[in-house]
């Protein structure tokens, strides 16, 4: 046991409860070690709620790619203002230690815990801070395309934690008929749900995205109208929300969503008009969970002149946003050499930098604004009285 934790063994327990809530959770997750006490008091319920609310977010970028790779990502911001800076050096890549028993081959983030579908079609939820991991039975139904995502059920006493699937078959010019079904942690059990997808949703745009254990899509109304979808776990309903700006091009488009330090919303339009345009507009509060209208603001804009490179931007393209810095990191495959990966950094004044990372094979890489916390896996199997008196009502 370190000099420090004795001298907090010390302290009033109160004292000690106030100042390990405020800790970071990779520190929580090395000092879980040092008494039973402590280690009983990471896995509490309580104390993770009260964590996650005082402790600050620590914010890790992962890069996703093949075969079975993951990466922690550092990309130094402060680079971009810097004229003469070689950009390659502004980017660090290192491996992210996975368990050797599953081969991630795509990843979903929420509240801590990464859902991973590994390369033998399989599904797993992993506390990469704990350690923890619980394998999901995969349920899929037979369409073209399908995608998980996790979230959870909202209420005073805890977070039950639920996982969404969506699969529907690509047919060009007609709306998708989306096949939706949810699996509960509690009852280790899947189910169907029937007509739930709204009817006048013609396609999903854009990958999903958690925030507040709700989900959201960027999709399309009628062929007429881009929308942000969202899905709550706890009405079992989605709902639409507006996505709409005040802009003077007509011919933006919503590309892809991002999660802003657990709080907010963040999403990529992309211009074809000449010269093409970026630009990143994020929610205004933190409270979209219980917004009917969702309001934007512009975080920042990018055109690609004379002065940037041109951008092809795929469907698949990931980012993530800095606040402080102002600043924004796109990362897609590269447009004539799918092998290779184009990390993107956009600033303000029209600031541009790209870097290619060629020393790994990559295919659809994504990045994910990690966050690392205490959440425990439901471990499941054995349902609540609770839950079995909401079953039978």
């Amino acid at each position: 046991m370190t000099r420090e934790a004795l001298r907090l063994l010390d302290l009033p327990w109160d004292l000690v409860l106030d100042i390990l809530s405020r800790v970071p959770a990779t520190s929580l997750g090395r000092l879980s070690f040092t008494c039973k006490r402590w280690n009983a008091l990471f896995k509490d319920h309580e104390f993770i709620k009260k964590h996650l609310d005082k402790a600050a977010k620590e914010c890790m970028v992962l890069l996703s790619s093949e075969p079975y790779k993951l990466y922690s990502m550092n990309v130094n911001l402060d680079g971009i203002h810097d004229n003469f800076v070689d950009p390659q050096t502004l980017l660090n890549l290192k491996d992210f230690r996975s368990p050797e028993q599953f081969k991630i081959y795509n990843i979903f983030h929420c509240d801590g815990l990464l859902l991973c579908i590994t390369w033998d079609r399989r599904l797993v939820v992993w506390n990469p801070c704990t350690g923890q991991i619980r394998w999901i039975p995969l349920c899929t139904r037979d369409k073209d395309h399908w995608e998980f995502a996790l979230g959870y059920e909202n209420n005073k006493s805890c977070q039950t934690y639920k996982i969404l699937r969506s699969s529907w078959d690509f047919v060009a010019a007609q709306p998708q008929d989306v096949d939706c079904g949810l699996y509960d942690f509690e009852s280790h059990s899947w189910k169907d749900l029937n007509d739930v997808f709204p009817k006048n949703c013609r396609r999903l745009l854009s990958k999903a995205v958690s925030l507040k254990g709700n989900i959201y899509w960027v999709a399309n109304k009628d062929d007429e109208e881009d929308l942000l979808l969202s899905f709550d776990f706890s009405t079992e309903k989605f709902t639409c929300l507006s996505i709409r700006f005040s802009s003077g091009d007509d011919d933006f488009v919503p590309t892809t969503l991002s999660v802003v330090r657990e709080e907010r919303l963040a999403v990529l339009y992309s211009s074809y008009s000449n010269p093409p345009k970026i630009e990143i507009w994020m929610t205004t509060h933190d409270k979209i969970d219980q917004a009917r209208l969702v309001s934007w603001s512009k975080f920042l804009s990018l055109v690609l002149d004379e002065n940037n490179p041109q951008i092809d931007l795929s469907t698949d393209i990931t980012f993530f946003i800095d606040e402080e810095k102002k600043a924004a990191v796109l990362c897609d495959v590269e447009y004539f050499n799918k092998r290779n990966t184009d990390i993107y950094i956009v600033g303000e004044d029209n600031r541009f930098m790209k870097i290619s990372v060629r020393e790994i094979n990559v295919s659809g890489p994504v990045i994910y604004n990690y966050v690392p916390s205490l959440v425990q896996i439901q471990q499941g199997g054995v349902m609540t009285r609770e839950r079995k008196r909401k079953n039978r009502h």
